[in-house]
C-alpha cells in the first residue's frame, strides 16, 4: 500500500490532490480565524489577555503536541483513515466550541479540534508526496500546497470578519463544523489510501513526552502572566517541561523508528526549513491576533472592516506561494527563504512605526501586505527542503516536522509576545492614569476591569439639577479618559511586541542563510536521499 500513484488515474490523482488542499486550508484557516473572533469572545465572557490567549493556544498546543502522533498514525494505518477521522473530530470541536456556554468549554472545544487537526494535516503533505513520484511534479504540488496553505492562513481573518458580521463569534465555528463534515465526505469518496507501516512498536513514550514538552511550556508562559513567572505551580510546568525534553531526546536516540529522527536536526537543509517555518509562525500568528484586536477594540473596527483590512494580505499570500515554489525549483532554498523573512521582518517593523491612534487604515493595510508577500515566499521553500530530505515510507514523519515547526512558533509566539503586551499593558496604564491625575483609588478599578474583561461603568443620561449634571459630566469625563489612556496603553504595548517579532524573523534570516550556505541542494543525508 506504501505507493497509490501507479494505481490512480490521472484525472482521480487532480481530485485527490485538490480534495487534500481543501482539508489542508480547514485545519490551517483555524490558526488565524479565532485571532478576529477574540475580541467578541472577550466581550461574551469579559476575559482578560491571558484567557484569551488560552482561546488560541488550546487549539495550537494539541495540534503541534499531537502532530507526531497523527503523522505515524497515518504511516501505520492508512493516511486517508487518519485524514479522514482527524477531519471528523475537528468538526466536533466545532460544535462544542460553538455552543460553548463560558470560556473553558471553549477552551475544551479548541482542544479537541487540535487533536482533530493532527491526525489529518500530517497526511496532506505524505499523501501528495505518494501520489507524485515526479520531483519536478512534486515540487509544482508542493507550490500548490503552499497556495492552499497561504491562502487560507491569510483568509482566515477576511473569512472570519464577515462571518462574525452576519452571526457573532459562534458562527465562525458553525461554518468550521459544516466544512469540516463535507470535507470528510470528500476525502472518504476521492481519497487513495495509502501507508508504510513502520518496523516495530510505535515509538508511544515519544509522542507523549513532546506532546508533555509543548503544553507545559504553554502553561508556564502564559499562567505565569496572572500568578507571577516565580509562583510555584508555574515553576514546576517548568521543571515538567524540562524533565520531558530530555526524556524525549534519550527515548528518541534508542529508538529504531522514532516518532521524529533527531539527525533530521542535524540536516542543514532541513534545519533551515523547520527554523523558517517556527519564525515566520512565531510572528504571523501573533501578529494577527494581536492586530486584530487593535482594529477591534482600539479602533472600533466592525468585522467587516476588519476583514477588508486583512483582505490584501490574503491576496499577497496567494500570489507569493506559488512564486516561491517556483524560486526554490530554479535557484534552491536559500533565496525565497531568506528573502521572505527579510521582506517579513521589514515590514513589520513599518508596522510598528505607522501604528498609532486613530488607527491610520492606508498604512496598515499596505504593511500587512507587504507582510503577507514575504510569508507566502517562505511556504513552498520550507515545505519542500525538509521532505526532500525524508525517505518516502517517513513522509508522515517529515510532514509532521513541517507542521509542528510552524504550530510551536505560532504558539510560542502567541504566549510570548502576548506576555510582553499582557506586562506593558497595565505598567503603561498606570503610568498613564497617574498623569492624567486619576485617583488611586479608581486606577485599581481601572485596572482591574482591563485584566478581566469587563468594560468600565457608563454614567445614565444625566438628569435632574443643573449639579447633578454637572457631576455626572464630571464622572463620565474622568470614564473617557481611562478608556483613551487603556487604548493608548494598548498601542505601545503592541509596538513593543512587534519590535520583538522583527528580532525573531531578523534572526530566522541570518541562520537560515548561515545554514544553507554550504549545501548543495540535492545532496542527500543520512536521514534518506530524494525520493
Amino acid at each position: 500500500m506504501g505507493d497509490p500513484a501507479g494505481v490512480v488515474s490521472t484525472g482521480g490523482r487532480r481530485a485527490a490532490t485538490i480534495a487534500t488542499y481543501a482539508v489542508l486550508a480547514l485545519s490551517m484557516a483555524d490558526n488565524t480565524t479565532v485571532g478576529v473572533a477574540v475580541p467578541k469572545v472577550r466581550d461574551s465572557f469579559h476575559l482578560g489577555v491571558t484567557s484569551l490567549q488560552w482561546v488560541v493556544a488550546g487549539y495550537i498546543v494539541a495540534f503541534a503536541g499531537l502532530l507526531f502522533t497523527g503523522g505515524v498514525v497515518g504511516d501505520r494505518y492508512g493516511r486517508k483513515r487518519a485524514l479522514v477521522v482527524g477531519i471528523s473530530v475537528f468538526g466536533a470541536g466545532a460544535v462544542v466550541a460553538a455552543t460553548a456556554v463560558d470560556w473553558r468549554m471553549l477552551v475544551a472545544g479548541r482542544v479537541v479540534q487540535g487533536v482533530g487537526a493532527a491526525c489529518s494535516e500530517p497526511g496532506t503533505l505524505s499523501l501528495l508526496r505518494q501520489l507524485h513520484p515526479d520531483e519536478r511534479q512534486r515540487m509544482r504540488v508542493f507550490g500548490g500546497w503552499a497556495a492552499a496553505s497561504g491562502l487560507a492562513l491569510a483568509a482566515g481573518p477576511v473569512v472570519a470578519g464577515l462571518l462574525i458580521e452576519i452571526g457573532g463569534w459562534r458562527a465562525v465555528f458553525v461554518a468550521e463544523a459544516l466544512a469540516a463534515a463535507a470535507a470528510a465526505v470528500v476525502g472518504a469518496a476521492l481519497l487513495p489510501e495509502s501507508s508504510d507501516p513502520p518496523r516495530g512498536r510505535a515509538d508511544l513514550r515519544g509522542q507523549v513526552f513532546a506532546a508533555l514538552t509543548l503544553a507545559a511550556t504553554t502553561y508556564a508562559l502564559i499562567d505565569g502572566q496572572d500568578r507571577g513567572f516565580a509562583a510555584p505551580r508555574v515553576l514546576l510546568a517548568w521543571g515538567v517541561a524540562a524533565a520531558a525534553v530530555l526524556a524525549f531526546v534519550r527515548v528518541e536516540r534508542r529508538q529504531d523508528e522514532p516518532v521524529i529522527d533527531l539527525r533530521l536536526l542535524r540536516d542543514r537543509n532541513a534545519a533551515a526549513g523547520l527554523l523558517a517555518a517556527a519564525t515566520s509562525t512565531f510572528a504571523l500568528f501573533s501578529v494577527l491576533l494581536l492586530v486584530s484586536l487593535d482594529l477591534e477594540i482600539v479602533g472600533s473596527f466592525s468585522g467587516l472592516r476588519t476583514a477588508a483590512v486583512f483582505a490584501p494580505m490574503t491576496a499577497a499570500m496567494v500570489v507569493a506561494g506559488p512564486l516561491g515554489g517556483r524560486w526554490v525549483a530554479r535557484h534552491g532554498p536559500a533565496p525565497p527563504l531568506v528573502s521572505g523573512l527579510l521582506l517579513a521582518a521589514v515590514s513589520c517593523a513599518g508596522l510598528d512605526a505607522v501604528l498609532r491612534r486613530p488607527v491610520p487604515l492606508v498604512p496598515t493595510i499596505v504593511t500587512l501586505t507587504a507582510m503577507g508577500l514575504g510569508f507566502g515566499l517562505v511556504v513552498a521553500p520550507m515545505v519542500g527542503t525538509v521532505l526532500a530530505r525524508v525517505p518516502a515510507r517517513r513522509s508522515g514523519m517529515g510532514a509532521a516536522a513541517v507542521t509542528a515547526a510552524r504550530e510551536v512558533g505560532g504558539v510560542v509566539g502567541v504566549a510570548v509576545l502576548g506576555a510582553i503586551v499582557n506586562g506593558l499593558l497595565f505598567a503603561n496604564l498606570t503610568r498613564r492614569l497617574g498623569d492624567l491625575g486619576i485617583p488611586v483609588s479608581y486606577r485599581k478599578i481601572v485596572v482591574d476591569a482591563v485584566r478581566g474583561g469587563v468594560p468600565l461603568p457608563k454614567q445614565p443620561p444625566p438628569h435632574g439639577s443643573f449639579l447633578e449634571r454637572y457631576l455626572a459630566a464630571i464622572k463620565q469625563s474622568v470614564i473617557d479618559k481611562t478608556v483613551d489612556a487603556g487604548k493608548a496603553a494598548y498601542v505601545d504595548s503592541l509596538r513593543t511586541a512587534l519590535l520583538v517579532a522583527v528580532g525573531v524573523l531578523l534572526s530566522g534570516a541570518v541562520g537560515v542563510a548561515l545554514l544553507l550556505r554550504h549545501t548543495e541542494r540535492d545532496t542527500p543525508t543520512a536521514v534518506g536521499a530524494r525520493c
